[in-house]
């Protein structure tokens, strides 16, 4: 393509771009679990949420906030300070008037199998049944009750602050039935083949009721509350996720639309066709509602975007900050669907210097893209141009031969401070739970639900370690209902910047090993916010080998202010049918690496200028013309306080 044609076709983006973008702009917030969270997109993992692609099928007139949380029910998302308090009580993910929120929850809901789990545990304590307190997971709500009473929350809570909140029933689950033909009553979340319940006083396990009873239908439960409110839509994306997994077929929802062997979370494909599905859920329903709900539905579907292109996520090309020099390579999916040609090639480029993979092994300007049964869903991987400091932008472009599409990617590259080596480190070894550091303040490694069991020393390599820190849960049995993280279970390391410094953190490293069998589950995560409200992924494991050890190293910059912290959790779980015991989480050389700079001085407050001395008229003569009031700042003297109204 000539210099002269690609020009035009920029300039002609440009425009068609600014027009499309000319009313006024919207920001829908996303809340729910893990089938609707951000994972990062960097090549370790091709786990996604349907969130996460949802940006895609919207004009740049919207903007997606995407809040799901991995471990999320109705119950947790409301109560723990990292997730809702920040959306309605400030923060930078603050709602505000106009607004829109999806709200999907139920996996976690479920846990308990349909009883609260804080009921649960204090008809346990009542009962001195204290060996069952172990397997019960506060997460858990009742479908007819307090899952009922989040959800009410939360558009409540919306709604008093002029948000306009749309109920969508959570994905189904990949539970097909033996035939085939169909997805079952519970991966469509409703428990009414086994429940457990506290009735009359006793708890119950394994009861029934019949297939038109849905008391215990968690989407009939959110349809429900949706309908008490006039203007609050419902989208069942239960029913169309179970259509769409059956048009597919087991085999292929297995290899393409899944992660792994998992039948909850889906894969960038799956994720994609997901956030499609509701995009024309929601277009539909705006023509088909009446009302308020139609009014709400109405206000989004026009700004949904279904076509047949080629669509690039993330939306925002922006890489980050990086040394120069050094190597900083990001995913971005490419995804089309229902394209004009059955099978065809996509040219993929870059230029400015930036360089583009399919494989992260050979990098050039531009690659070919290969598709079949007109669907398109590919990584590719840019790696940046880090040669000079300064803003370094590149055009990531992609041409079909009939229609060419342009993305801004950009990184900024600064020189890399000579400044003072920092680092803190927490060796794990000998039983301490202290750092060793370098002009860092760390704390001792700290935990939630969770307890060091003893040191040990790894039987296979990397040889490098002697011993590493066994962590186990509280009580020492892992519970058989977990399908990813915990937020109240965790081990945390804490690192502060030294007051008058700012750290340019550079690496996050740790050691990790999941010992005494194959199951071992676990999420890595760095914040700066004592809530952990704003987590970065760093790594994760599903099902690890046992008594294999990983290094997880991730480099990084970020800029720390003085008196701020940086913060590393790892989220531990055990991927098993039912409760076990004898496994734990070995961790060693956990590190926080960096260096530190001196914080700029702030500038001195300028000081303040008296106010100019006035002298007083005076009075004008009785009989006299009187002269009209002075206007305030005009020199007039200030009328003097009046004295306090009786009360």
């Amino acid at each position: 393509m000539n210099k002269r044609l690609l020009t035009t076709i920029t300039c002609a983006v440009a425009v068609f771009t600014i027009a499309f973008s000319a009313g006024p702009k919207k920001k829908v917030h996303t809340i729910g679990d893990s089938t609707m969270s951000e994972y990062v997109a960097n090549g370790s993992t091709d786990k996604r949420g349907w969130g996460q692609m949802l940006q895609q099928f919207f004009t740049d007139n919207v903007t997606i906030n995407n809040r799901g949380k991995a471990g999320a029910s109705s119950k947790s998302f409301y109560k723990e300070p990292a997730f809702w308090a920040t959306l309605v009580k400030g923060g930078k993910d603050e709602m505000k008037a106009g607004d829109f929120l999806l709200i999907q929850f139920a996996h976690n809901d479920e846990k308990n199998n349909g009883a609260d789990g804080e009921e649960l545990k204090e008809y346990f304590i009542k009962q001195g049944a204290l060996t069952r307190i172990g397997s019960i997971d506060y997460r858990g709500t009742t479908p007819f009750e307090t899952y009922k009473e989040y959800i009410r929350n939360f558009i409540k809570e919306a709604k008093e602050m002029g948000v306009k909140p749309i109920v969508v029933g959570p994905i189904s689950r990949k539970y097909f039935s033996d035939d085939g033909k169909k997805i079952t009553r519970a991966g469509m979340h409703d428990l009414g083949e086994s429940f457990s319940i506290i009735k009359n006083k006793l708890f119950y396990e394994g009861e029934k009721v019949g297939p038109n009873d849905h008391t215990y239908d968690y989407v009939a439960s959110a349809r429900d509350v949706a309908k008490e409110f006039d203007d609050v839509p419902f989208i069942n994306l239960t029913e169309l996720t179970a259509q769409l997994y059956l048009k597919y077929g087991y085999s292929y929802c297995t290899s393409h639309l899944f992660f792994e062997s998992d039948k909850t979370h889906t894969t960038a494909l799956g994720a994609a066709l997901i956030a499609r599905e509701f995009a024309l859920q929601l277009k539909k329903q705006a023509e088909t509602e009446d009302g308020k709900r139609k009014t709400v539905l109405q206000e989004l579907a026009n700004e949904i975007v279904v076509g047949n292109g080629v669509s690039i996520t993330p939306t925002n090309g922006d890489m980050g900050l990086a040394y120069v020099g050094s190597q900083v390579d990001k995913t971005f999916t490419l995804s089309a669907f229902d394209m004009t040609s059955e099978s065809g090639t996509i040219n993929v480029s870059v230029d400015n210097d930036f360089k583009i993979s399919l494989d992260k092994t050979t990098w050039k300007e531009s690659v070919e893209v290969k598709y079949a049964n007109s669907t398109l869903m590919t990584p590719v991987y840019i790696r940046a141009n880090t040669s000079k400091a300064g803003v370094l932008a590149c055009q990531l472009t992609t041409d079909d031969g009939l229609n060419t599409k342009g993305q801004v990617v950009k990184i900024e590259n600064i020189d890399k401070d000579a400044g003072e080596e920092a680092y803190a480190t927490w060796t794990l070894a000998n039983k301490s739970k202290a750092a060793t550091t370098k002009a860092l303040e760390a704390s001792e490694v700290t935990m939630s639900e969770m307890f060091i069991e003893e040191n040990t020393r790894i039987p296979i390599s990397p040889n490098k370690h002697r011993e590493m820190m066994l962590f186990n849960i509280e009580g020492g049995v892992w519970p058989g209902i977990d399908i990813d993280e915990v937020s109240t279970r965790y081990i945390e390391f804490k690192a502060k910047v030294p007051k008058g410094k700012i750290l340019n953190l550079s690496e996050i490293s740790l050691d990790i090993c999941g010992f005494g069998g194959n199951n071992s589950c676990y999420d890595i995560y760095l914040d700066t916010k004592e809530d952990f409200s704003e987590p970065e992924l760093l790594g994760e494991g599903i099902k690890t080998p046992k008594d294999k050890c990983f290094t997880i190293s991730k480099q990084l910059l970020k800029k720390i202010p003085q008196g701020e912290s940086v913060y590393i959790r790892i989220y531990p779980w055990m991927r098993v049918s039912e409760q076990v015991k004898g496994k734990s989480i070995g961790l060693s050389d956990v590190t926080i690496k960096g260096t530190l700079s001196d914080a700029p001085v702030p500038p001195a407050p300028k000081a303040k200028r008296p106010a100019p001395k006035t002298s007083a008229k005076p009075a004008p003569k009785t009989g006299g013309a009187a002269k009209p009031a002075a206007k305030p700042g005009a020199g007039a003297a200030k009328k003097p306080a009046t004295s306090a109204k009786k009360k």
